[in-house]
């Protein structure tokens, strides 16, 4: 008697489909709408130019935060695949930092990139233009000018 074993069709449940799709419903209605306007887009890349990463305070002050559409964006840049991920290499303490490329198993090694950066802050910006870059591409989103003339202070 030969048996096989039963082969299960694939389910929503397996697929994760319901945190899928509320996840790309999430993102047409709260960020998109903030990516499709030309203004809208360079306002929230000028804001994250001025304040990539937040800076300390002192007692009784109230941290500087993003504002609400940077804040999803952000969260959304931020909770894609480890495969191909940009991060932040520093390859000398506090004077150079490197655009590195993780390889998306535990064990392997971080490629590093030809992209240095004299601050973190300037670091944190180039993989912020980089990730908008990608989700947008995703998306099928246009704007009138490349993503990376909004690199320059005061964009």
């Amino acid at each position: 008697m030969n048996r096989r074993p039963k082969s299960h069709p694939k389910t929503a449940l397996q697929d994760d489909y319901a945190f899928t799709a509320v996840d790309d419903y999430d993102t047409r209605m709260y960020i998109l709408p903030h990516l499709i306007d030309p203004r809208k887009l360079s306002e929230l890349i000028a804001e994250h130019r001025n304040n990539p990463v937040y800076r300390g305070t002192r007692p009784g002050q109230p941290p500087e935060m993003n504002s609400e559409p940077l804040r999803r964006l952000l969260d959304r840049l931020r909770a894609t695949p480890q495969t191909g991920k940009h991060t932040i290499v520093e390859t000398r303490p506090w004077e150079e930092y490197t655009i590195g490329v993780l390889p998306g198993f535990r064990g392997g090694t971080v490629e590093l990139t030809e992209e240095t950066y004299p601050t973190r802050e300037d670091a944190e910006h180039a993989i912020f233009l980089k990730r908008l870059t990608a989700f947008l591409e995703a998306y099928g989103i246009d704007f009138p000018r490349p993503v990376s003339s909004f690199n320059e202070r005061g964009a």
